[in-house]
């Protein structure tokens, strides 16, 4: 190549000699012909050895990416658990191969490499060696898919010379921005007035490194949800069953998801701070990059915010396999405690007290004397002045103004009321605070003893055995979720309960069982009432039931859908009773009574008296009416004694009338949960 351009450097020489020769009109057009012809020749000559070049270039290009997809293929990258992970992919429904859980084909680089991890990765290496664009240089593939570029050339050992790197101005800015040092695993606790949160509900925060470090919630958050598109509901809860929803993962900083669920949603916030390698963490930046508004198909019950986001922890550690625990559901808590338990990942939990936890707390210190001034403070009908407060030493006169004050701003944030009517408030008593020297600010709410990956599993099996009448059973039940009121209560939320798909079956003298009840799904909600806080308990079911005659009967399924609401208030600590005014819906076809509507009211006690165990009594009356009229009722004693974290014993005893005749039951359960 060296020489054909010597010869045509020289071809070029030489036609100058005779262009510059001093001669006549006919000799000097005759030269500029020659000339001309020599000029094409070099032109010629010139594309040919560029053409030389560039058929070379290309050569040793396509030998050096068959090289690359040769040492591929023989150290089985496309099979390694790494490649996997940043593709998505997981097994698919028959598990004879995988899928990915990205739906964009646009995602994927290889045609088919949504179920090809092979093809893809091949389809990678060819991507990767590309020459720039010469337009918007982030485009090119080894900046909008960084997570793989940089896992294959650490793994082949690119050479630059022969696969240059690529520069990606706005990556580099967004990693910047982000500035990863720490990251932690953010668990808001459940809050059963959205379906999408009930269960509870994770993200993942990325923390600068401490010394550029601004504040405690600087720091950027990575989540996954679907996109509802406003809908919310019985509809939203439906369509996110049957998967009716695009979710995506989306990217803001930390204090707005503060804002939004510790102080507007009242969900208190677990933080776990987890041991991952900054090589780690750069590899779960560069997958998030990648899948940024990559559409997911979300599905509430598995692939939800929770089991997304462990395919982004199965990026920065795709050695523990935690994604495999949940071929079926993935129940927010259960995640969390795949990842902290056993894996060597935690390195502390920080809990965050919701605004009304806090204020809730703060208040319990308060003595009665201590509320009133607090509550006119609150109303307006007092002012920092007055003499009742000024009669309590400073240090209660600092905690009767943190309250007031506190629940005010509280006030103002959750919308509950307008600003310019409790800002000016809320501002004298700020000063007012700030005017008491020497004390310092109230501690927020203790943490509580036991986490939620501490608590029990949130499946159950039970076992046992009992009584109708005098007629025996053998029983067991199977529950996939996820907490009632009787289950042990530590790291769940208190008097919150929710039930899915728990089924019970029943031996009488036939050794063929026979369904006793289906809970489709129920949920109970029990918040006490106080001063500051006037919240409602409620609680819905959806399922069937078994009325009976009388003991002795089998008696009849019946669909029922109904539920309650009313008010309940604290006794102690550890107590709290509640009265609701129940309905149902109830159908079944044939039940020969034809009776399809009830109404009643129920009245309970949900009490703690000794760690690990639960009393629940309660009593309610029903109406049942459609065509005729019949009363029912039931009184029931439920206990509950958790033995071990996912042990427990479970006693009922009731008396029961369905419309006929009053019979007793009895029964003793043994639960597991797993």
């Amino acid at each position: 190549m060296v020489s054909a351009v010597s010869v045509c450097v020289a071809c070029c020489a030489s036609s100058d000699r005779h262009v510059y020769r001093p001669f006549t009109l006919r000799t000097r057009r005759g030269a500029l012909a020659v000339a001309a012809a020599t000029v094409r020749a070099c032109l010629i000559a010139l594309a040919a050895v560029l053409a030389t070049l560039t058929t070379a270039r290309a050569v040793r290009s396509d030998d050096y990416l068959a090289e690359l997809i040769g040492r591929a293929r023989s150290e089985r990258l496309a099979s390694d658990p790494q490649w996997l992970a940043l593709g998505f992919y997981v097994p698919d429904l028959f598990g004879s191969g995988v899928d990915s859980l990205i739906d964009n084909p646009g995602f994927f680089l290889a045609k088919g490499g949504r179920s090809d991890p092979a093809s893809e990765l091949e389809a990678s290496l060819a991507a990767f060696a590309e020459p720039a664009h010469t337009g918007d240089i982030d485009s090119h593939p080894q900046c909008s898919k960084p997570a793989r570029y940089r896992w294959l050339r650490t793994r082949l050992g690119f050479d630059s010379a022969r696969l240059p790197e690529q520069p990606c101005p706005k990556l580099a800015a967004w990693l910047a921005r982000i500035d990863p040092g720490e990251v932690s695993l953010i668990f808001p606790a459940a809050y059963l007035n959205n379906p999408s949160s009930m269960f509870g509900h994770t993200l993942i925060r990325f923390d600068p490194p401490p010394e550029r470090r601004k504040g405690a919630l600087t720091g950027h958050t990575a989540h996954f949800a679907a996109d509802h598109h406003g809908e919310t509901g019985a509809l939203f809860a439906l369509k996110g069953l049957a998967g009716g929803y695009q979710g995506y993962f989306a990217t803001l900083p930390y204090y707005e998801k503060v804002t939004q669920y510790s102080d507007i949603e009242n969900r208190d916030i677990w933080e776990y701070m987890l041991n991952i390698s900054s090589d780690g963490q750069r590899m779960m930046l560069y997958s998030l990059w990648e899948v940024n508004l990559q559409p997911i198909s979300y599905y509430f019950f598995s692939t939800n915010c929770s089991f997304v986001l462990l395919s982004l922890l199965n990026v920065a550690r795709p050695d523990l396999r935690v994604i495999e625990r949940f071929p079926v559901y993935a129940i927010p808590v259960d995640t969390v405690r795949a990842v902290v338990e056993g894996t060597g990942l935690l390195r502390q939990a920080t809990f965050r007290p919701a605004q009304r936890t806090d204020i809730a707390h703060r208040w319990s210190q308060l003595d009665t004397t201590e509320r009133r001034i607090t509550a006119a403070l609150i109303d307006g009908s007092s002012v920092p002045d007055d003499a009742a407060l000024q009669a309590l030493t400073p240090q209660r006169r600092a905690r009767v103004i943190e309250v007031a004050q506190a629940y005010l701003q509280y006030q103002i944030e959750t919308g509950a009321t307008e600003r310019p009517e409790m800002a000016p408030r809320a501002m004298a008593l700020l000063r007012a605070r700030s005017a008491i020297q020497g004390i310092p600010p109230e501690e927020q709410a203790p943490t509580p003893p036991v986490r939620p990956d501490e608590g029990h599993h949130s499946a159950r099996l039970a076992a046992g055995g009992g009584a109708t009448g005098n007629q025996p059973f053998a029983e067991v039940a199977l529950r996939p979720a996820y907490h009632d009121l009787l289950d042990p209560a530590g790291g769940y939320v208190v008097g919150a309960a929710i039930d899915f798909l728990d089924i019970h079956l029943r031996w009488y003298e036939s050794p063929v069982p026979m369904l006793e009840s289906a809970t489709l799904i129920g949920i109970e909600s029990i918040t006490p009432r106080d001063t500051l806080f006037q919240a409602l308990s409620w609680r819905v079911r959806f399922g069937v039931d078994r009325w009976r005659d009388h003991a002795a009967r089998a008696g009849d399924l019946v669909g029922a859908a109904g539920g309650g609401a009313g008010p309940s208030w604290s006794l102690s600590d550890t107590a709290r009773v509640y009265a609701f005014a129940d309905t149902a819906l109830l159908a079944d076809g044939y039940w020969p009574h034809g009776r399809i509507f009830s109404i009643g009211p129920a009245m309970g006690l949900l009490w703690s008296p000794a760690p690990g165990w639960t009393v629940r009594p309660e009593a309610r009356g029903m109406l049942v009416v459609e065509g005729g009229a019949a009363e029912a009722f039931e009184a029931s004693l439920e206990q509950g004694f958790a033995l071990a974290r996912d042990t427990a014993l479970r006693i009922a005893v009731s008396a029961r009338n369905d419309g006929d005749a009053t019979y007793p039951e009895i029964s003793t359960m043994l639960d597991w949960y797993f």
